[in-house]
């Protein structure tokens, strides 16, 4: 109740009349512990005080351009620089101010990182802050260091990299701290192939940080690496971490789980996702949710469902999907249409020639390039000249070729996804 009436009190000083003057009459670290009292209230699922921590900001980012260096004698004022050196301040500020304070010790490594880091020079800060014991520093300040130094940890240095975010999130429970070093353990985790630790991390965040307003990176980082560890990772697994998310959240995250599996291939996860999407959809929706029946055919393509696919692509409506997904949806259909095609009869074959080479010869020239998937979406609704049982049984009689079609497809997928990626770009 406290921390409400103090938000709704700085909400109200923001939006006063003359909202700058009655902030300039606070000290530093007063600012600073009021961008931590919002901080705290997005951590919690308040989205409305996204504006209010901008606001602050740009009031500390005033406080801390215009302090002399008397006042950094004040320790407190010191700590709140530092805070706000890693909370998204103004790098020429953080510079400017701390050049005016004489720093030594751990101070002086400390301030050397954070202008590095807020400069983006990611490796020269990992290397000042490499000497300097987050847990031996102020919890306030110890905690941020944690999750710097987690956050900036490379491949190379995966482990201690989770090791600094666990810290971080002992030393700031509960605080936007511990959330962000939730979320970004995920990738580390998938780095050190650590399932368990993955895992424990996503289920940890889903009961306790879901309505963050960062839980859309979250997401990302979740679908991310139920991908790329999905070796490792069971279906019921899964499902006992989605479980906690809000119904449309449950669908979204399994949608987007299913494009993910079908562009790489995993044909079995990705129809178990686009089932529980159709299943949390529900009786009615579910037929009209052409996201859902998109992502469905695709995983059937990566199988051997090729007429199953091909149906389900001519039931989708089009114009409900996103510019995106349609553009998917013209490439997976020229990618089913190649499949069924049937055999080209080369004017040369009644010479003997080993339509088996040439066959070889075509498969080395590698997946579909960008340019290879725009032709064929431009050709994408030609119908092909036999039956898709027809074709099927063509491709059947010939040992081995359904998987190498199969490899084949999920190879002009991902070229497709390529270039959407490019587009968007």
């Amino acid at each position: 109740m406290m921390r409400r009436m103090a938000l709704a009190a700085l909400i109200a000083m923001s939006t006063g009349p003359a909202p700058a003057v009655e902030f300039a009459r606070l000290e530093p670290y007063q600012m600073v512990r009021s961008l931590q009292l919002v901080q705290d209230q997005l951590a919690s699922g308040d989205h409305a005080a996204l504006p209010m921590q901008k606001k602050l900001l740009e009031f500390a980012d005033d406080l801390f351009r215009t302090a002399g260096g008397a006042a950094f004698d004040d320790r407190r004022n010191l700590t709140a620089l530092f805070i706000y050196a890693m909370s998204g301040g103004n790098p020429t500020t953080v510079e400017a101010a701390i050049s005016r304070i004489g720093l030594e010790g751990d101070e002086l490594a400390i301030s050397q990182a954070l202008v590095a880091y807020t400069h983006g020079e990611l490796p020269k800060a990992g290397q000042l802050l490499a000497s300097v014991d987050p847990m031996a520093q102020e919890s306030e300040i110890g905690a941020l260091l944690a999750l710097v130094r987690g956050s900036i940890a490379g491949p190379a240095n995966a482990a201690s990299g989770l090791e600094a975010l666990d810290r971080a999130r002992l030393l700031a429970p509960g605080t936007l701290v511990e959330e962000a070093a939730l979320r970004r353990s995920l990738p580390i985790c998938v780095a050190l192939d650590d399932a368990e630790r993955f895992l424990r991390a996503a289920n940890q965040y889903t009961r306790r940080f879901l309505r963050s307003p960062y839980a859309s990176e979250f997401a990302d980082a979740f679908v991310a690496g139920l991908v790329a560890l999905h070796g490792t990772i069971s279906t019921q697994e899964i499902e006992s971490i989605v479980s906690y998310m809000p119904t449309p959240q449950q669908e979204a995250i399994y949608l987007r789980l299913a494009r993910a599996s079908t562009i790489q291939g995993h044909s079995e996860r990705a129809a178990f996702a686009a089932g529980r999407a159709e299943e949390i959809a529900g009786p009615v929706e579910a037929g009209s949710d052409a996201r859902t029946e998109l992502y469905a055919a695709m995983a059937a393509i990566t199988s051997n469902d090729i007429d199953q696919a091909v149906a389900a692509f001519d039931r989708i409506d089009a114009t409900t999907l996103s510019p995106r997904d349609r553009r998917l949806l013209a490439g997976a259909q020229t990618v089913a249409s190649q499949i069924l095609s049937p055999p080209i009869v080369w004017a040369d074959d009644a010479s003997g020639t080993d339509a088996e080479t040439r066959q070889t010869d075509d498969a080395a020239d590698g997946p579909a390039s960008s340019e290879t998937v725009r032709d064929a979406a431009a050709d994408f609704d030609r119908e092909p000249d036999a039956t898709a049982s027809d074709a099927l049984a063509a491709l059947e009689d010939s040992a081995g070729e359904v998987p190498q079609i199969a490899s084949s497809v999920r190879e002009q997928l991902r070229a497709i996804d390529r270039l959407l990626e490019e587009d968007e770009r």
